[in-house]
Formats: C-alpha cells, structure tokens, sequence
C-alpha cells in the first residue's frame, strides 16, 4: 500500500513535471511569434530602407554587419576591436548557412529570445516552484527592450541568452554535481565572456557556486579540483585563439578584445555622465567630453585606462564614488536609454511595441526588485546555493555595467534575471495569501512596502537625488569644481556637469543684462569658453570686468561656444551685455550650485554653462 501512494505521488509530481514544461514551451512560441512579428514591422520600415537592413555607417550596427561579412568571406584583417564572438562566429556562422540573410539572423535571434524566455521560465520554477516560472517567463517574452533589439545586428540577444544559459546550467551543474556539467558551464561562461567581457564579474560566483555545491554533496577535493580545472581550461580556451591573434599583430600581451580602454574611458572621466544619451531621445551619438579625449591620450602614451581611474580615485574619493553611485542608481531606472536604437524612435514604428505596456521596464525592475526585498532574508539559511547565486548575478552584473556607463542595451541582459526574482515575488505573495488568510494584512503590508520600494527604486530615485541632493553632494566631493589636464593642451575648470542626464537650463539673454562667474583659480588672466544656444543666429556685445566693447558671432542655430580672453579680479570674470542681435539664451546647470554664478544682483540657482583655459601647471 505504502509503495503504490508513493508510486502515485512520484506519478502525479511527473505529470506536474510535464505539465510545466509544456505550457513553459507554449509561452516561448508567444515569445517567438512576438518576435517574428515586431521584427516584420520594425523591417518593413521605410520599404526596408532601415536600420534592420541598411543601418548607418555610423552605428555599432553597421560595424557588426560589415565585419560579419568580412568574417564570412575570408576578409576580416586587423585586430578584434569588440569582443569578437558576435561578429567572428556568431553571424558568420547564420551567414554562411543562409548566404547572407539579414532575415536567417532575425530568425535565430528569435529564437535565442524565445529560449530566454524557456530557461527564465524554467530558472524560476526550480528557485520558486511553477507559479514564479510562469510570471518569469511571460515577463521575458513580453519584454519591450527585448522585443526591440530582436531584428538588429546588436549582440544583444545573444548575450541575454548566454547569462540566462549560464544562470540556468549552473544551478543544475550545483545540484547534479558532475564534471562533464561544469566543463558545459565552462564553456558558456568563455562564449559569454567573448561575448562581452564583464561576463568576468559573474565567474568568481559560478566558481563560488561549484565550490559550495560541492562541499554540501561531499564531492572528494581530488573531483572538486578536477571540475575547478576543467572549467577554466574551457573557459579560457574558447577565448585563446583571439587572444593569440591580438597578441601576435599588437606585439603585446593582449585578450580577445582591445577595446576595454576606450569603453572604461567614457564612463569613467572627471566629466562623464551616468548613462551615455538621454532617455526619449532617437538613436544617436553619446557624449564624448574633453576629459575622455585626454584620457585616451594619455592611454595611448602609456598610461592605461584603470591606473588613471585609480589615480582619480586615490586623489579625490569622494568624486570618482559619487560617479560610481550615480551609475549604479541609474542603472535601475525604468527609462529606456537609447544608443544604436532606440524605443522611441525605431520602436514607434511598431504597434506592438507601442500598445505592450506590460512589457516596459518598470513592471519587471519593479517585481524583481520587490522579490530581493522579500527573499533577502532566505539567504541566511542553508541550502540556498540557487538563492544566493540569483543574487550574485544580479548584483555583479548591476556592478559590472556601472563600472562602465548606463544604456538600455547593457541592461537588457540582465533583464530575465531580476524578472525570475519578480515571478518569485508574485509566487510568493499568492501562496502566503491563499495558505495564510489570517495573516492577510501583514503580507500586504509586508509585500506591498517591497513592491512600493521596487516602484519608487525605478521610477523616482534617481530623479530624487539628481534634483535634491546631487548638487550639495557635488559642494562636498567637489568643491573646486572640476579640473581638465593633461594632453599638454591648457587645464579647463568649470563648475557645471555634463549635459547628458544633467541640469542645463535656459535663460534670456538681453541687453542691459549682467553676469558674473568666480573660478576657483589662482590665475590672473585667462580665456573663457562661454556656451550660449542660439536661437535666430546673430551675435552678442558685451564688456569683460568693466574693459571696453567686444563683439562675438554666434553664426548657427544651436550650441556655440565664444572664446575670448579675460583678466580675472579674484577669480571673477564679470560680463555685462550691451547690444544683442539674433536670439541667444544664457545656459547655466541647475544640478550644481557652488553659488558662484549671479544673474544680475541675485544668486543664480546653478553654474553657469562656461569654462575657464588657463596655461597647464603641468606641462
């Protein structure tokens, strides 16, 4: 009698099993058909004539695709730039089987994406039982920066795949502990690595991982070093012949990538911003400020990338940290932030993208924050091996992207994991709600303030600290502003921030109108670089510290930028107008107020949009 209930429950818990999988398998075909369908419509763009087919030449899409056919033709010269699996292997590979298909790579981007959804599915079943697989994958499949990037030739969707295939097999390796599994782990984690390279941060957790799980299944330490082995030497020999190819044409030691440079550069300047192009913005160029131009002057003479982020670090903390932190806050914003394409652009063309609310980021960032609010407390206890590596994902990928710069892009890999935590949060609230009804109002009160803070991490932080308390933060970690060397060209120091994800803001400029801007200089003398937008083109007259009429063009429509020498009393150059023609706006930058800018007699309520060139103290 014993063995046949045990025969029926073994019996019913398999046709769970199943039951599962398959409708797990039915929600990938909705992701699949999705995709298929966003792409018809983003493709028929403009009679094809779009950046699915024909992208700009200067686009990242464009350089995949020419280097993908060079790499098909036996072409390619020179050295991998990117890291090269995406445009080496990857779409050679579609392009040789489909003789150059642009449409074959949709197809099986498409089906990375519909794969996604499966393992993120099948992630959140084994962590949180089926309810949190469904949410899990449903949340991938309707997921709107996924659906979006699916047509392009963007790697993407491949490395969404990967981190979920890496994610997936780990936590399968952790409880079928085998070395065949871990070599299998290894090399995912090389192709995600080739992929894109902060892939790096989530190795030292798959090792962790292994190390763990191995210790708890009481695997000897002779297997336990043969599996540590067996997955670096995978790992390290999918990237070898691109590092020995680079090595051998750079004359250096170098990986499979030479890119990493210019990539930490641009994120990592006195003068970066947090993300690279603001949100509802097309597709278009990032910010290049002249301090990342320096830094890769100085890169190339020598000195790396890394030693001259350590040295910032070393002499001002406060400053390199408090880029560091706004990075990692933008990070979880729900806004898309646009760079080779963009939602509200390319994505306007697609009804589906349009009407698929759900699928925006809020919903899931919000959820899957929510569930490591909730499970957070999980972590403590034993045999949480799965847990604890959902949480090493997240968090060394939410690291990894900071450490460079925000865009939707690089996010959106990380996107099927936080959604597996939001459908273990919504698991959870539905099993504590029907199997509790006592404790109905606590969980609600418990789940909602997590759900809440989940909402207001996404929607509203980081607008809260950049309009309440950047610019304080700013007076401490910077109090002299911020200072351009190097490059032997002359020092720059300026009060105001970037103007990606800052606080430019207008005023007008009118005769009989006075200025005043304090540098924190010992200089006496100097040039100014003073940055007007013009409106109808025209030019400005004005006086500097009382001396006598000066008049500058500002010959087109937009930005322009007037230089002229100045004379400084304290370090305060004084501008008062006295004729205008064409319409200019003053800009100041309402994110910094060292309340050393006035406009007429009163205090500015920023920094004015102007920087000041002095000789180089170190030539």
């Amino acid at each position: 009698m014993v063995n046949a209930k045990c025969k029926n429950r073994n019996a019913a818990a398999s046709w769970n099993r199943r039951r599962f999988f398959r409708n797990l398998l039915l929600i990938a075909a909705g992701a699949l058909l999705l995709r298929l369908a966003v792409s018809w419509e983003l493709g028929a763009v403009n009679g094809g004539r779009n950046s699915v087919f024909a992208p700009s030449s200067l686009s990242d899409l464009a350089t995949y695709m020419k280097l993908a056919r060079d790499m098909a033709g036996f072409r390619y010269e020179g050295v991998f730039y990117y890291q090269p699996f995406y445009y080496a292997v990857f779409l050679p590979a579609v392009y040789l089987v489909s003789a150059g298909s642009v449409w074959a790579v949709i197809f099986v981007q498409s089906l990375l994406g519909a794969a996604t959804s499966l393992l993120a599915g099948l992630a959140g079943g084994r962590l949180f039982g089926r309810t949190g697989g469904y949410v899990a994958a449903i949340l991938v499949a309707i997921s709107t920066p996924l659906l979006l990037y699916t047509p392009f030739h963007q790697n993407e969707t491949l490395q969404t795949f990967n981190i979920l295939l890496l994610f997936y097999l780990t936590l399968r390796a952790c409880d079928r502990w085998t070395l065949p599994r871990w070599g299998c782990v290894g090399l995912v984690a090389g192709v995600a690595i080739l992929t894109r390279g902060n892939i790096w941060f989530l190795v030292p957790g798959v090792a962790a991982a292994m190390i763990l799980s191995g210790i708890r299944l009481r695997r000897s330490f002779l297997r336990q070093a043969g599996a540590f082995a067996l997955f670096f030497l995978l790992l390290l020999a999918v990237q070898l012949p691109f590092a020995i190819h680079n090595t051998r044409l750079t004359g250096k030691l170098t990986g499979p990538s030479t890119a990493a440079d210019a990539v930490l550069g641009l994120g990592n300047s006195v003068e970066a911003p947090a993300g690279g192009r603001n949100p509802g913005l097309p597709a278009g160029p990032m910010e290049y400020p002249e301090a990342y131009h320096r830094m890769m002057q100085r890169a190339s003479e020598g000195v790396s990338v890394p030693a001259q982020m350590w040295e910032w670090m070393c002499s001002s903390p406060g400053s390199f940290f408090e880029l560091q932190f706004r990075k990692l806050l933008l990070f979880w914003d729900y806004r898309e932030i646009p760079n080779n394409v963009s939602l509200y652009g390319e994505g306007q063309f697609s009804l589906i993208l349009r009407c698929l609310l759900p699928g925006r980021s809020a919903v899931p960032i919000a959820l899957g924050i929510a569930g490591l609010l909730v499970f957070a407390g999980r972590l403590r206890r034993k045999r949480q091996t799965g847990l604890l590596l959902l949480y090493y994902f997240i968090c060394a990928y939410w690291a990894a992207a900071a450490l460079f710069y925000i865009l939707s892009r690089f996010r959106a890999p990380v996107l099927p994991l936080v959604a597996v935590a939001g459908g273990g949060y919504v698991g959870w609230m539905f099993r504590r709600w029907k199997r509790n009804p006592g404790g109905r109002r606590k969980l609600l009160l418990y789940g909602g303030a997590a759900l809440l803070a989940g909402f207001w991490l996404t929607s509203s932080s980081y607008d809260f600290y950049r309009e309440n308390l950047e610019a304080g933060i700013m007076r401490l970690v910077r109090p002299d502003g911020t200072l351009v060397t190097g490059g032997g060209k002359p020092d720059e120091r300026f009060d105001y921030g970037p103007f990606t994800f800052g606080g430019w803001s207008e005023a007008v400029l009118e005769p009989g109108g006075t200025l005043a801007k304090k540098f924190v200089t010992p200089a006496t003398a100097g040039e100014l670089e003073w940055t007007i937008l013009t409106l109808v083109p025209g030019s400005v007259t004005f006086r500097v510290n009382n001396g006598p009429e000066q008049t500058l063009d500002a010959p087109e429509r937009g930005l322009n930028k007037l230089k002229f020498p100045v004379a400084l009393s304290d370090g305060v150059v004084r501008l008062d107008f006295t004729r205008v023609n064409g319409e200019h706006h003053l800009l100041y930058d309402s994110q910094r107020d060292y309340r050393r800018s006035s406009f007429g007699a009163s205090p500015l309520p920023g920094e004015w949009i102007m920087r000041l060139l002095t000789p180089p103290a170190h030539p």
